[in-house]
């Protein structure tokens, strides 16, 4: 019983993190391209894309099916996020979410569901699993002290939950009952077996069997290379895993039955079909389908590019375990059969190293690849006069010879693409073609040191190799157990710790505006500011400390609260500049600050809407106000304090709020108060809370073009990941590869100078 390609399914732009089955005709797919996919079987060996859902605004990276409930009688498609919202389907109508269950305040990583439909578990990066019944979150799962990978429901009503702290986790009705422990490291994957066991994997590159009768491992399944990631469980009880050695592994009876070797590097998710198909996704953004079944093998000039796709894909040695290559055979061992199926082999041809793989029914070896970084790290190349780790080939123009492309493994992958599209005059917009083509042939090898590590190209942190003592070289991850090399100047960084404050203004021009608008109000209109009033705020002084009554503040502040919309941003843009020279903030009726700057603008109401899907000019001016007038809060201590103590409130409302914004005005103030945050975080908060900010500023940041906007949220990033180690790491996860390549291609030179320092930094 052997698995071949049956189907390859194209639409994602890029990875896929999660799969789920329903039945053998249907898949569901997340990915990073904020997107789900609905594939239905057109055929035999085919799916066609059926729909696409739109409903996250970040990274889709979990996804569960509920089954059907009197309610539903079509069951719901559960995905979750790094926007922290879990987003219900109901395959009767697409369009939008049938509802959104919102609480986690990290990204969503893990779902699964009940046998009934009725309850839905989920896991996240805030260390918590929560338990949702009907809709409605029944229980918070508290203790772990990392983040929560996965989640599964027992056949009894248990729930389990797996964590990068290497505990698995037994929970009854919201209360802990026991726990299981042995792996070594991040637990990333659980799978339902039969008769009320279960399976683990994680990234100590092993897959263990449990059951809840005891806690002891009952079986410890060793294959794997790297990382475990995803496990699934055939109808016939075989367990399939995936991971970070670009295979597929099938497991029966404990032993390892089938290696399906693919052309990427990271199997980030397995499923298995209900006719006993197994479907995976990976980093190249594809699902494949996999079968035994004859009739649903793929075409023969499918299966032959797969196979190519194999042969000439790069296979680091990190993803293969050491190798000492002066004990490798040479071609002749391919003259012998091999000793199962689907055996993998390597060979040494020359100085190259190659991978084969035993195909028992053809009986013949296929090349499935050439591992680039196998022959010894000490031998150097040489171009221009100078050695080199490594100098590649790359063919740019059929017929004309290949150019070549060194790279020392000590160089910023960016930045070595970029000295050779500019020293080949070719366009700057292949800099990351070249950049992820480096990363994929060397994989992060750290020449001359000893060490061999691994480098994540989404992340830019280091793989786990398993059996490598975690954090033997320099600043662990908490999330890979890998470390990362040190640029030369990183230690020199140094993250703005001044509030940005905008208290420039042409203030005789925001005066006269608000006198030309208060004169066009009836003389008997209660919101009029009175002649005295009007003149204490014509000698208005900002060239030293102001000094206002209250019932001048109260004035300024009913005009701003309640006069027409469209005549209430004089006042609003006068408020911005009073707060940041005032020494204290302003309050009216006993309310603070934050709230009557939040009714004046609607700055909690408009932002605050998930349904709205955009902004009226005036409404966009009105807000910029708003947002510059709390960032300026930050100018007094007393101010600082009244916006940090309503931060929540204030996050709540700028999460996603750049979605709906256009003008880039208030694009630059919604950053600005993202960095005052960052900052106050940073002196008066803790790591959770710094945390909090930076999820939401890496969102923000990889999908603005704004060049005020990418300078401050770069920042952002700076600073609190210079106060908290978390946060540092977390970086390294949310917005390493955003931040590299904003060095590079920044919409200012401001962006690039910082992108390149806070990088540099995040690589310490």
């Amino acid at each position: 019983m052997t698995f071949k390609l049956s189907a390859e399914l194209h639409g994602h732009m890029s990875d896929v993190r999660g799969l789920v089955a329903q039945g053998g005709d249907i898949l569901v797919s997340v990915s990073r391209d904020k997107t789900g996919r609905i594939w239905k079987r057109a055929g035999p060996n085919d799916f066609i894309e059926d729909s696409v859902l739109l409903g996250h605004t970040g990274y889709v990276n979990s996804v569960t099916a509920i089954p059907p409930t009197a309610e539903y009688p079509s069951g719901l498609v559960a995905t979750g996020g790094g926007d922290k919202i879990i987003c219900l389907w109901d395959p009767t109508d697409l369009a939008q979410p049938t509802s959104k269950l919102a609480g986690h305040t990290d990204n969503v990583c893990a779902l699964a569901a009940s046998s009934d439909g009725r309850v839905l578990v989920s896991g996240s990066w805030d260390k918590t699993a929560k338990v949702w019944i009907d809709g409605v979150c029944k229980y918070t799962l508290g203790g772990h002290q990392h983040a929560v990978w996965c989640v599964l429901v027992m056949e009894d009503g248990s729930v389990l939950t797996g964590s990068a702290d290497k505990i698995i986790r037994r929970w009854e009705g919201g209360e802990l009952k026991g726990t299981f422990e042995g792996h070594t490291d991040c637990v990333r994957a659980l799978a339902l077996l039969p008769g009320g066991r279960f399976a683990s994997a994680a990234n100590d590159g092993s897959v263990r069997v449990w059951s809840l009768g005891s806690a002891k491992c009952q079986a410890e399944l060793y294959g794997h290379t790297s990382f475990v990631y995803s496990l699934s469980v055939l109808p016939d009880g075989a367990i399939v895993s995936g991971g970070e050695d670009r295979s597929v592994r099938v497991w029966r009876d404990n032993e390892l039955s089938q290696i399906i070797l693919l052309p990427s590097t990271s199997v980030w998710t397995v499923a298995a079909l209900g006719n006993g198909d197994i479907a995976c996704g990976t980093s190249d953004g594809v699902v494949r389908v996999f079968s035994a079944e004859k009739a649903r093998l793929a075409a023969p000039d499918t299966l032959a590019t797969f196979e190519q796709a194999n042969a000439s894909f790069a296979v680091s040695k990190k993803t293969m375990g050491d190798i000492d290559t002066s004990k490798l055979p040479g071609p002749e061992r391919l003259e012998q059969p091999g000793s199962k199926d689907q055996q993998v082999i390597m060979v040494k041809s020359g100085l190259a190293v190659e991978a084969y793989q035993w195909d028992q029914g053809k009986q013949s070896w296929a090349k499935v690849g050439e591992v680039v970084d196998a022959v010894g790290q000490s031998q150097k190349q040489v171009f221009g006069g100078k050695e080199y780790d490594y100098v590649f080939d790359v063919d740019i123009q059929e017929g004309m010879p290949p150019l070549k492309l060194p790279f020392n493994v000590t160089e910023n992958p960016y930045g070595a693409a970029q000295k050779f599209l500019e020293r080949n005059g070719i366009n700057l917009d292949h800099l990351d073609t070249v950049a992820n083509f480096i990363i994929k042939n060397t994989d992060g090898v750290q020449l001359g040191s000893g060490e061999s590590v691994s480098a994540d190209p989404f992340t830019g942190g280091n793989r786990y190799v398993p059996g490598q003592s975690a954090g033997s070289a320099g600043v662990p991850d908490p999330f890979t157990g890998g470390s990362r090399y040190v640029p030369e100047g990183a230690a020199a960084y140094e993250p703005p710790s001044e509030y940005v404050i905008n208290s420039q203004g042409n203030a005789a021009g925001i005066i006269k505006k608000l006198a030309e608008f208060n004169a066009a109000i009836t003389g008997d209109d209660a919101n009029r500011l009175g002649d005295e009033q009007m003149q204490a705020l014509q000698k208005l002084d900002f060239s030293g400390p102001l000094i206002l009554t209250e019932d001048v503040y109260s004035a300024l502040l009913r005009s701003a609260m309640q006069w027409p919309k469209d005549k209430r941003f004089p006042s609003l843009d006068l408020l911005r500049l009073i707060t940041a020279a005032s020494p204290l903030p302003v309050t009216r009726s006993g309310r603070g600050f934050v709230e009557c700057i939040g009714e004046a603008t609607e700055f909690f109401d408009l932002l605050g809407d998930e349904g709205r899907k955009g902004l009226t000019k005036q409404e966009e001016v009105n807000l910029m106000m708003g947002a510059r007038a709390l960032a300026n809060a930050f100018a007094t201590p007393a101010g600082a304090d009244l916006v940090w103590k309503s931060r929540k409130q204030v996050l709540g409302a700028l999460d996603g709020s750049w979605i709906k914004a256009v003008n880039p005005n208030l694009l630059t103030a919604l950053s600005n108060l993202y960095l005052n945050l960052a900052i106050a975080a940073s002196k008066k908060g803790d790591d959770d809370e710094g945390l909090n900010i930076l999820s939401a500023a890496s969102q923000f940041l990889s999908c603005t073009s704004n060049a005020d906007a990418q300078l401050r949220l770069v920042n952002v990033f700076g600073v609190l990941s210079h106060k908290f180690q978390l946060c540092k790491d977390s970086a390294r996860v949310l917005g390493d590869e955003t931040i590299v390549i904003l060095g590079f291609q920044g919409k200012s030179d401001a962006v690039k100078r910082a992108a390149k320092d806070v990088g540099a930094f995040l690589s310490t």
